[in-house]
């Protein structure tokens, strides 16, 4: 770019979630079909790249404190030829003890702080870019060791072989596009957390909401007779169907074989509306959750928006990791009974679960932890890969929120 002159002309491509970084960062906000302009662009580079040096000055300043301390060890000697002082200085220990990663990092980050302080070309540049928090860089090196997956050539997933089930359409689901109603006592559309019942992983019954829904198509993948329970053959949420409006309002999910059959009778329907969803796991990824992004309805179909718990539970079982606004993280952290939702409970379990004696807060329906079972259906969409930073993680790891997530969330 440095070489661009008369006749030329640059075109920058991006992805959905860096083309709404960058609209976020514009001034006074700006439409989401307005022009991107290269001053925009530039200015998200910028933006991105002081986040990066903020982000990693820390450890910069850690190599300087190293620095100093093995010159000074290395003018010791000079004076007195004594090894002694160059080893107990030069000399780090290759692993720490869990006491000393853990229980006194606070400490032992504001001990170095305090040192990269005595240090006035350290602490003149910490100033000069605002970086003023103390952080325990060895630990959060041990952090970044810890999330880098090593390869296992010799590793082989012994899978079960199932054969995949037949797709069965059932009558149930046909009456629901031509009247809106679910058939009374259908058992072929049930709730959708029912392999979450199914699983052995907790010993539950109804505790879950009745809504949102689920066909039999959609929760049978293979011909094993335990196939509606927790397995890596469970399906993703793309399609759901719904009728009603407010608290009744139906809210189906539907398998792509049915989509696929069906759709000609779902755009004749006057009763129900057909929604594309996708569960948010990245930061930046567009949102689904209002169920607005694609619809299939009756031209004089009016507007609709899922109620809050249908959607709550809705991004639970499909596997999303970032939360859209405070007020979803608040019906979570509620209806999972966690600690973040009671923050006077005078006990708290090992997972961040409440028991119902001990709950200062809004009421859960569960008087058991879902955690374990929701770990592992997180395990399960993810496919082994890691998800504990993510807002999800983090309250599944019994944490709240980071100050900058929170932030994050309330802007």
């Amino acid at each position: 770019m440095r070489q661009l002159g008369k006749g030329h002309s640059v075109m920058f491509f991006a992805p959905g979630e860096v083309d709404r970084r960058i609209r976020s960062l514009i001034p006074n906000g700006m439409a989401s079909g307005g022009r991107v302009r290269v001053l925009d662009v530039v200015r998200w580079a910028m933006h991105e790249t002081c986040g990066d040096i903020g982000y990693h000055l820390p450890f910069w300043a850690l190599q300087g404190l190293d620095h100093r301390n093995r010159f000074a060890a290395y003018q010791g000697y000079r004076s007195g030829r004594d090894l002694g002082v160059l080893r107990n200085t030069w000399l780090q220990s290759e692993s720490q003890t869990l006491e000393e990663m853990y229980w006194t990092a606070s400490r032992e980050s504001r001990k170095i702080y305090a040192d990269i302080n005595s240090i006035p070309s350290l602490r003149e540049r910490i100033e000069l870019l605002g970086v003023m928090k103390a952080v325990n860089t060895r630990m959060a090196e041990e952090q970044e060791r810890e999330v880098n997956h090593e390869v296992d050539p010799g590793s082989d997933i012994g899978r079960p072989k199932f054969r995949p089930a037949k797709h069965i359409i059932q009558g149930d689901i046909r009456a629901f596009i031509g009247t809106g109603n679910l058939p009374v006592s259908s058992i072929y559309i049930s709730s959708l957390f029912v392999p979450v019942n199914m699983s052995d992983a907790l010993d539950l019954t109804d505790e879950w909401s009745p809504s949102p829904l689920a066909t039999a198509d959609f929760t049978t993948t293979n011909s094993n007779s335990d196939g509606m329970g927790l397995t890596e053959y469970i399906r993703p949420v793309n399609w759901i169907l719904s009728s009603g409006s407010g608290k009744d309002s139906i809210v189906v999910v539907i398998s792509p074989h049915e989509v696929n059959e069906l759709l000609p009778i779902i755009r004749k329907s006057s009763h129900v509306r057909l929604h594309i969803y996708a569960p948010r796991v990245t930061p930046y990824m567009r949102s689904f959750s209002d169920l607005e992004f694609y619809t299939i309805s009756a031209p004089t179909a009016e507007s609709w928006s899922p109620p809050a718990h249908v959607i709550t539970e809705l991004n639970l079982f499909a596997g999303q990791l970032y939360f859209d606004n405070k007020s979803e993280y608040d019906r979570v952290c509620a209806l999972l009974a966690l600690s973040m939702a009671h923050r006077e409970a005078k006990q708290v379990e090992m997972d961040g679960f409440v028991l119902p004696a001990y709950r200062t807060g809004k009421n859960s329906p569960f008087a058991k932890s879902q955690i374990p079972v929701l770990k592992k259906l997180m395990h399960l969409r993810r496919k082994g890969m890691d998800y504990h930073r993510t807002h999800m993680g983090q309250i599944l790891n019994g944490k709240p929120l980071s100050d900058e997530a929170m932030w994050d969330l309330l802007t």
